[in-house]
Order: C-alpha cells, then structure tokens, then sequence
C-alpha cells in the first residue's frame, strides 16, 4: 500500500506543482524544467512510499513543494528565477504551492483509505464461502461409569458420596 501512496504522491507533486507555479503567474515549464521537476516529484514520491505513518504525508507534500517550485523557477524565466529561494518575495506563489501540497495529501489518504475499503468489499464478495466442517463423532472417555440411579434415588450426592440420612 505504501507504493501507491508514493506513486500517487510523486505523480500529484509533479502535476499540482505544474498547475500552482502556472495558476500563481509563474509560467509553465520547458522540458528541461519538467526534467528536473520529474527527478524531485520521483525522490518525494520514493521519500513518501518509505514513510509509515499516514499523518507524515501531509508534511512532506507541503516541504517538497518548495523543492518543486525551485525546479520551476531555476529553469523557467519568469521574473524571478534570480531570486528562486526567496519566498517572501512571492507571497501568491508560496500559498499556491503550499494549498496544493496540503491538498494533494489531503486527496490522496482519502484514495488511499477508499481503495482499502472498496478491494475489502470485492474480496468478501468473490471470495468462495468455506464448506462447513466434516462432522466430528463425539468421543467418550474410555473409564466411563455410568452413575448408578439407585444411588441417587436413595438420595445420595454422588455415587461415592455418603447417603444424606448419614
């Protein structure tokens, strides 16, 4: 399940950080820069797979979408390719990338979580119901001693237990 987690998480970095660099008024990317953009979407989806905890991808989708935009920005001449670490500078830009890290993350748990649900309920239903169990004869123990009704009805407790007149 962790694969998924780190396909999808890579391929939505990509494609989302594309889309919040283009919507911000960044531009769209070159082949060069969706190069480069590809080899950090893959490393944070390798980086997402190998993580366990659910709650750690929110995080990384948030933190690797300023590695994103630093691929965006060194290759791609919008204005400000000079000043590609500084993100105060770019105020829009940085709140485009972190709601589509936050987003994506948010979308993906969700899939993910669907996808466990969904395969469970198709395994149950095409799954051959079990044969009921052969039928097991009863056994009785081999010393078996049948207690005595005369006992009993003399009002003893037990077979070898003294009558209750005693």
């Amino acid at each position: 399940m962790s694969s998924v987690r780190g396909g999808l998480a890579g391929v939505a970095m990509a494609a989302l950080a594309v889309g919040a660099h283009g919507f911000a008024g960044g531009g769209y990317p070159g082949t060069s820069g969706l190069m480069l953009l590809v080899l950090a979407a893959a490393a944070l989806g390798a980086l997402a797979a190998a993580l366990r905890p659910p709650a750690a991808l929110p995080i990384l989708m948030v933190a690797g979408q300023p590695a994103c935009h630093v691929a965006l920005s060194g290759l791609v001449q919008h204005g400000h390719a000079a000043r590609a670490m500084e993100f105060t500078a770019h105020g829009p830009m940085l709140l485009a990338h972190a709601a589509a890290g936050a987003g994506c993350a948010f979308l993906i748990l969700v899939a993910e979580r669907l996808y466990g649900l969904i395969s469970r309920a198709v395994r149950v239903a095409l799954t051959r119901p079990a044969r009921p169990p052969a039928r097991v004869a009863r056994l009785r123990p081999a010393h078996h001693s049948p207690v005595s009704k005369t006992l009993l009805a003399l009002g003893a407790i037990a077979p070898r237990a003294p009558p209750v007149t005693a």
